[in-house]
């Protein structure tokens, strides 16, 4: 049975948080039947209608089904259900938003979120992503209020109630998860209108609550940005008659791809550029391309099974860095996307980890997909086959693959086939299913044989493995600044070298999803005579590679420390940031003396770049130069615990038009090293904050202040109702990660753990434990793994796994690591220290 058409009439009621509704649908029945099956769950279904003929039918709660008993012979068929609903509170389906407007007065919002499986919680429909087809939409509202759905407006007809009937354009055949509509007292922009390539146009505008009108114009100007440039890229039309873009109060995710009506978190949306940060900004603008990406990638063409998802999120994941990029060249986010790639290395590194692609039976699975596997190395790995193959040869694959199936569902293989299409000369599909089907990534290993380069693969691990995993590897490899390309689909490779003492970068310009170990020869060649020539992301391999061998026990704590003592001339923000990185690491494994002689390591290291940047910002430096500033100044006072900069931080935040960059770097500079006074002030500040950004930047930085009563205050005021139940969680979550306090935090998650997970939406309980992997004292970690042992996390069951599984990794590197790096940090010098 296959639907064509959804003819949908719903009226929400916001004061009584309630909808009723009815649906038509139009079905193709294939066969002869007798049973008709939709999805449903959480809807009180009235009446059932076949053809108008009533039909007796069952709900079950367990399977999220409706069953419709009735024959029908093979043809077309009409079914017809009325029903009613609540609009809940977990950011699911149909659900509720607030927010207190200017007078004080609470509003209600009711929106939607139908990804993965969640529209079946707005009406009963065939809720299956090949199952695509028509929605006629109508919405029943009060006069006042705003209405938005997937198409334009065509209609709005008075009723004697004195609601209006707003119907909207049929939709092109798309999936149910991509089905929108709102209600609520919302304001809209005036339409701008962006050309089509056919001669036509599409009104873009963005959708707020009332009062915020002056924070929307970064975010229109990257969405215009995105239509314009994917239009060009994909080399067909935008798929949709107009695009509205939402930002709502509440929302589980940080944005949703609905066909013409994307959804978003607001400080994913909204920002006043002159008092947000670079990173603030860079976020609003990835989000923004990253939704508008799959309004092609997804919703024209989508996968035919939740199995694909990670698809379109890591072409989605991958469009976004690209459009972001040409959005804002300054930026350098192809550079900037290696410490977000470093994130699905971690999780890729651990036995924990999943295939890329792997199957899914029931919605806890696909909840399960949407992480840094799916969108970080996903996107890496459409990076790393882009850059192999040429960037304008992989264009045109994708513009091959999304013409062949538009309207149409899919797998996996079919952007392989079509991407090998036009590049008959590449195993594309070979070399693409040894990456997703396949968990993990290699680790090269480059050695010098007398005149021979040698580079070897096995599979990287936090620990000792003999896995014999074989991937399919695109290299590129410069030897003495010359760059030549190597396809090592076998355990080894010889390459003779102009002469024995070549220098040799691996994996150069850093695109291909690998690590590489090299051997003393090669290392000393690179750090000592090319260290200056390398590309940015090549010097950020080499730290994050060089941390992660201390991680698994290839590499001495202290020998990296010394290490990285060598990048104290380095100028570039990637690097610092990998750096950070690995010091936050580092501060970890220590306690009492040797932690006071760490962070005089790390204030020798950090405070030379400083002084050549300088604390004041210079007219017409560059974002990157103004992030950079913020960067050092947050490890000198925070990682290098620096008094004289904590204080300087609390001069900075109290100043007026101070630069945004000192303003988040002093933040956190002061929350570390916090009063009572100044917490009061946080929470102040968080309470009247004038953007999403400020308000944000204030609530989380409530878990870093240094004292057990000040993070018990932060729990409370996470648990309290306050927080938005989209944010209480990584409140929480920061709070965990308090390297004082954490294990209050933990305690307090443990012992309300049935009260957090009736209070907050399913998808954000994992983030919020995640910190628990930072624990490494033996009780602690024998604690939490028993804990889990009895309170599993259904719907993010593999992500539960590798947060344990890293934690058990965080306690051996402490164990193997910790003594050593004291007994070096206090046997050094008090020259050295700086003591």
């Amino acid at each position: 049975m296959i639907p064509s058409n959804y003819v949908l009439v719903l009226e929400p009621n916001l004061d009584e948080a309630t909808f009723s509704g009815s649906v038509d649908i139009h079905v193709a029945v294939v066969e002869h039947v007798d049973q008709i099956v939709l999805n449903a769950i959480e809807l009180d279904v009235v009446s059932v209608a076949i053809d108008g003929q009533p039909a007796p039918y069952r709900l079950d709660e367990s399977t999220e089904r409706l069953y419709i008993d009735a024959t029908h012979q093979a043809g077309t068929a009409n079914l017809t259900i009325t029903f009613s609903g609540m609009l809940n509170d977990k950011l699911r389906g149909w659900y509720r938003s607030t927010f207190v407007d200017a007078q004080g007065i609470s509003q209600v919002i009711a929106t939607t979120q139908m990804q993965a499986t969640d529209c079946r919680r707005a009406f009963p429909c065939f809720d299956e992503p090949d199952f695509k087809a028509q929605f006629d939409l109508t919405l029943v509202v009060d006069s006042h209020l705003l209405a938005v759905s997937n198409g334009p407006e065509t209609s709005r007809v008075a009723r004697a109630d004195g609601k209006v009937a707003v119907r909207f354009e049929p939709t092109i055949p798309i999936s149910t998860y991509l089905v929108a509509f709102v209600v609520g007292p919302l304001e809209a922009t005036e339409p701008t209108m962006v050309a089509r390539p056919d001669g036509g146009t599409i009104p873009i505008r963005i959708i707020h609550i009332p009062g915020k009108t002056h924070l929307t114009q970064f975010g229109l100007d990257a969405g215009i940005h995105a239509l314009e440039w994917y239009q060009q890229y994909y080399g067909i039309p935008y798929p949709a008659a107009k695009c509205d873009m939402l930002a709502l109060p509440d929302f589980a995710a940080g944005a949703m791809e609905n066909l013409g009506c994307i959804t978003y978190r607001e400080n994913l949306l909204l920002a006043d550029p002159s008092s947000a940060t670079q990173v603030e900004l860079q976020l609003i603008a990835d989000v923004v391309t990253h939704e508008m990406a799959h309004m092609w990638f997804g919703d024209l063409v989508t996968m035919s099974w939740w199995n694909g998802i990670w698809l379109n999120e890591a072409f989605a994941t991958f469009m976004e860095i690209a459009c972001t990029d040409a959005f804002r060249p300054a930026w350098q986010r192809w550079t900037t996307f290696s410490l977000e790639r470093s994130a699905a290395f971690e999780t890729d590194s651990l036995a924990s980890t999943r295939s890329v692609e792997f199957p899914v039976f029931a919605p806890e699975d696909c909840d399960g997909m949407f992480d840094v596997l799916t969108y970080q190395k996903g996107g890496s790995l459409l990076r790393m086959l882009e850059q192999y193959l040429g960037v304008e040869q992989f264009r045109s694959g994708v513009s091959h693959y999304l013409t062949t199936h538009a309207l149409g569902n899919t797998e996996t293989g079919d952007l392989w086939d079509a991407i090998e299409a036009v590049n008959p000369n590449t195993p594309v599909r070979q070399l693409m299913d040894s990456w997703i089907w396949q968990p993990g990534y290699p680790l090269i290993n480059a050695t010098l044989s007398g005149s021979q380069l040698v580079v070897s693969q096995q599979r990287f691990a936090y620990g000792d493995s003999d896995d014999a995993t074989l991937f399919v590897i695109p290299l590129a490899i410069t030897i003495d600044g010359a760059p030549t390309k190597l396809l090592l689909d076998g355990y080894e490779a010889r390459i003779d070298l102009p002469s024995p003492d070549s220098t040799v970068v691996v994996n150069a310009g850093g695109w291909g999803f690998v690590r590489v170990s090299y051997d003393d020869a090669l290392r000393q060649r690179i750090v000592g005579q090319a260290l200056a020539s390398l590309t940015v992301i090549d010097r950020y391999n080499l730290v994050d590679d060089a941390w992660n061998a201390v991680v698994a026990g290839r590499l001495g704590a202290y020998d990296f420390l010394s290490f990285i003592e060598g990048f104290t001339s380095e100028g570039d923000l990637a690097v610092w940031q990998a750096i950070g990185v690995s010091v936050r690491g580092l501060l970890r494994l220590v306690d009492g003396d040797a932690l006071v002689a760490a962070q005089a390591r790390v204030r020798s290291l950090v405070s030379p770049a400083l002084d050549r940047l300088g604390w004041v910002p210079v007219a017409g430096e560059s974002d990157l130069d103004a992030k950079l500033r913020g960067h050092l100044i947050t490890m000198l006072a925070v990682h290098g615990n620096d008094v004289d900069a904590q204080a300087r931080c609390r001069v900075l935040l109290q100043a007026a038009d101070t630069d945004p960059e000192l303003i988040a770097a002093s933040t956190s500079a002061v929350a570390g090293s916090g009063t009572d006074a100044d917490y009061d002030q946080f929470v102040e500040q968080f309470r009247s904050a004038n953007t999403p950004q400020d308000q944000l930047r204030c609530l989380y930085a409530l878990a870093d202040f240094p004292t057990a009563d000040q993070v018990r205050r932060t729990i409370d005021l996470a648990f309290s109702g306050e927080v938005k139940t989209q944010n209480a969680p990584f409140l929480l979550g920061r709070c965990i990660g308090n390297r004082r306090h954490g294990h209050i935090a933990w305690q307090a998650v443990r012992q309300r753990w049935s009260e957090a997970n009736e209070q907050f939406p399913g998808s954000t309980i994992v983030r919020m434990i995640d910190g628990v992997k930072l624990f490494t004292e033996p009780a602690l970690v024998a604690e939490v793994q028993s804990f889990f042992a009895e309170h599993p996390i259904p719907q993010a069951a593999k992500t539960l796994d590798q947060v344990l599984e890293r934690q058990r990794v965080n306690a051996a590197l402490a164990a193997r690591q910790s003594q050593p790096l004291s007994d070096e940090l206090l046997g050094a010098s008090a020259d050295n220290l700086n003591l």
